[in-house]
């Protein structure tokens, strides 16, 4: 299924720029995977990095990327639902 602003994911999450029915826009995962390779390439070729630290390079980096996209997207969307009157974000929050 597409959207007019890029391809849904099965999770709901939208890969590409913010669409008009409000989902949060996420970085597609296939950046952060050409990032890593980029970062493990340059390891190897410019510090020397044998083969299985740049494997180790390219996980953590992985890792880091998706665990900053999945706390910006959270951040995003707990924001934008304690915007909207009534929601559920909004009554956990006086609750507290």
């Amino acid at each position: 299924m597409t959207s007019p602003s890029g391809p849904a994911s099965s999770n709901g999450e939208v890969s590409g720029p913010a669409s008009s029915d409000g989902e949060v826009k996420t970085l597609p995962f296939a950046v952060g995977f050409v990032v890593a390779f980029g970062t493990g390439y340059v390891c190897g070729e410019f510090f020397g990095f044998p083969w299985w630290q740049r494997l180790i390079t390219v996980v953590v980096v992985v890792m880091a990327l998706e665990g900053a996209n999945q706390a910006v997207g959270r951040a995003r969307a707990r924001r934008k639902a304690l915007r909207e009157p009534g929601s559920e974000a909004d009554q956990r929050s006086s609750c507290s």
